[in-house]
């Protein structure tokens, strides 16, 4: 019979295996109302509150004042087939309420119409943070299918430096969860615990800039192609809750670590190159995504620093850096009064971070009593994006705005081994995502 901290280090080692659910919505689908539906670019075609995200620089775009808010959402279709997997693996819908607003900086002078600041705010409808402790042989998409699922800000300056330059600057907060649960005996006999439980804020920074090239010229004088770059820092958050119940008796209890990263947006650089030729604008860009600094599971559930203690560490995956090109189209269809109708469409391939074969992980086999391997059941496939979307000005008729978008991915029949030294075999992936959302925006 091995010692009962022995029991309680390998099962808690198991339980700590923590697929992070992994990145702000705007990393999956884009946000504002023009970047979802032309294929996610906007690096050098952003105007509004949607350049937060995609470029800061290119706020000095807005000239008038825009509040908006909507609603999005997207369904999950994933499938893991094979010795050991579910075949269609149950996965929660995501939804939330995208707010934004963009404001001019109402300088005069030489900054007239130069400056101007934007912010978007996201918050699921159900949850303010959600992270998912699971078993490592139970078949999850972590990198998928909780990502959306988390209060999100991000805000943004840029300026127009002149000769066609733009630069600009913001950054982004996400909610992360940090706590404690004490439990003791109580008095006249019974269990009482006391919860502390925080959400506290990480940040991120974001830089951008863009430039009007300066040949080629539209009949006014306006540039008619830019290029855009932005670098986008790690954001993360974290959940970490430590459970004492050391007080509960005289045996001694070790204090449990209930520790993972709820999101995790990877350091980003993106590039792209926009042609506006009158009312078409085109889009062709890629984004660089550093996966490789992803750590994964982060902590066992039992912390026993430089002294040994038999609790399990989670297995190390190799995550790869990624790049993502995309590209994306809108027409303009002008109506009297400055009103104006647009349509746009796009597409995008995501290449997954995670190697062809995982290493497998250990857990404590309670009719054994004994460590065993078992499948380490981490998913993830490459998608591609197909985007189509629209929007509504209603220009001098009324100060009101209306885009809606819509987004397909397709995952790519891939076949990831999971294979352990006793069990061989591997899991097809396959599946899809359908998400969709809607935005109405009222000048002010």
């Amino acid at each position: 019979m091995r010692p009962w901290w022995l029991c309680a280090a390998s099962v808690g080692a198991v339980v700590a295996f923590t697929p992070a659910a992994a990145a702000s919505p705007e990393d999956i689908f884009g946000f504002g109302p023009r970047s979802p539906a032309m294929g996610e670019t906007g690096t050098a075609t952003s105007y509004g509150a949607d350049a937060t995200y995609a470029n800061p620089a290119l706020l000095s775009r807005v000239h008038r004042n825009l509040f908006t808010i909507g609603y999005q959402a997207a369904t999950f279709d994933l499938h893991a087939d094979g010795p050991g997997s579910p075949g269609r693996v149950s996965v929660l819908p995501m939804k939330g309420i995208p707010v934004g607003v963009e404001v001019p900086v109402p300088f005069g002078g030489l900054l007239r119409d130069r400056i101007a600041a934007g912010m978007i705010f996201y918050t699921p409808t159900d949850v303010l943070l959600r992270g998912k402790i699971l078993f490592p042989e139970r078949a999850q998409f972590p990198l998928l299918a909780d990502r959306a699922q988390s209060l999100a800000v991000r805000f943004g300056l840029g300026g127009d430096v002149g000769h066609g330059v733009r630069l600009g600057a913001g950054f982004a907060a996400l909610a992360e969860l940090v706590g404690s649960i004490d439990i003791a005996a109580l008095p006249g006999g019974g269990v009482g615990a006391h919860v502390d439980d925080q959400l506290v804020a990480s940040y991120s920074p974001t830089f951008g800039a863009s430039w009007d090239l300066p040949f080629d010229r539209a009949p006014d004088g306006s540039a008619q192609w830019r290029v855009g770059a932005v670098f986008r820092g790690t954001l993360q958050a974290r959940f970490a809750v430590e459970v004492d119940a050391s007080k509960l008796s005289t045996l001694k209890l070790p204090v449990f670590n209930i520790a993972g990263l709820a999101q995790y947006d990877p350091a980003e650089v993106g590039v792209e190159v926009a042609h506006e030729r009158g009312p078409w604008v085109f889009a062709l860009g890629a984004v660089y995504k550093r996966w490789s600094d992803y750590p994964g599971v982060l902590e066992p559930t039992i912390l026993c620093g430089d002294n040994p203690c038999a609790a399990l560490t989670p297995p190390h995956i190799a995550f790869a850096d990624t790049i993502a090109p995309r590209a994306g189209v809108e027409r303009t269809f002008a109506l009297p009064r400055h009103a104006a109708i647009r349509a746009r469409a796009g597409a995008l391939f995501e290449p997954t971070p995670l190697p062809s074969s995982l290493p497998s992980s250990q857990a404590y086999d309670p009719g054994s009593q004994m460590l065993v391997d078992v499948p380490t059941r981490f998913f993830d496939a490459s998608r591609v994006v197909l985007t189509l979307g629209g929007g509504v000005d209603l220009g001098d008729v009324a100060p009101f705005t209306l885009d809606a978008w819509a987004q397909y991915h397709v995952l790519l029949s891939s076949s990831l081994d999971t294979s352990t030294p006793e069990v061989q075999g591997s899991a097809s992936l396959s599946g899809s995502v359908l998400a969709f959302g809607a935005i109405v925006g009222v000048r002010f």
